[in-house]
């Protein structure tokens, strides 16, 4: 099965990898008429691929019940200090939906101290330590609105309402989420980018995060990713 054959099925074959119920599935979820369902449950069909030849790490996540296609494609950087991610939401029903894509990030735990604030300028979320900065942004096509908060989920994520707390900064800044409200019509799809960028230079950082926004057109981005 190549990449083009796995992103097209409308209905992936369901692949039990350890890589991938790991944190990372753990990250990502849809929000809809008061529910928030994330990957790592069994609503979702998970088809993950590897592809051996490249860098290039695949997911396909499929709902079930909701008829929603999640696309991952993580291409891995030479360093550790930027990841990128770019992800294809459809809807795979004859309804218009209405759905909310929620990120959730957990930083590695370090020893010294840490404080994580929203940038509302950048769109983005930072966190400081005595060791690093780190910058987490995302962007969607058809995006209607999008929240960033930091700190415990439990604390800043209210799922009834599929909305985040004001909170726009914390001293223990482990944690953070961005949830993106998007419109799909029947069948459509829409794309979206995820990017984490660490470095010691807040110039540095948000020159990167600002090439990162150039992406206007983001299904070019993920056409050329695959």
């Amino acid at each position: 099965m190549n990449k083009l054959t796995l992103l097209k099925s409308k209905h992936p074959k369901r692949i039990t990898t350890t890589h991938y119920q790991s944190q990372f599935i753990k990250s990502f979820g849809i929000w809809m008429d008061g529910e928030c369902s994330w990957l790592s449950s069994k609503e979702w069909d998970l088809s993950p691929k590897l592809d051996h030849t490249s860098t290039l790490s695949i997911l396909v996540a499929y709902h079930k019940k909701w008829g929603m296609q999640i696309t991952v494609l993580q291409e891995s950087a030479p360093t550790d200090h930027e990841s990128v991610m770019t992800l294809i939401l459809k809807n795979q029903t004859e309804c218009k939906k209405e759905v909310k894509f929620v990120f959730y990030c957990q930083h590695n735990q370090e020893k010294t101290k840490s404080i994580s604030f929203v940038s509302p300028s950048k769109h983005a979320i930072m966190q400081h330590n005595e060791s690093q900065l780190t910058l987490v942004s995302s962007r969607f096509n058809r995006e209607k609105e999008s929240q960033l908060a930091v700190g415990k989920k439990e604390k800043i994520w209210f799922e009834r309402e599929g909305r985040l707390a004001l909170a726009p900064l914390c001293r223990d800044g482990l944690e953070s989420m961005i949830v993106t409200k998007v419109e799909l019509e029947p069948w459509q799809e829409t794309y979206g980018r995820i990017w984490e960028i660490s470095g010691h230079s807040e110039q540095e950082i948000y020159a990167r995060h600002d090439k990162q926004k150039m992406y206007h057109q983001l299904k070019s981005a993920a056409e050329r990713t695959l």
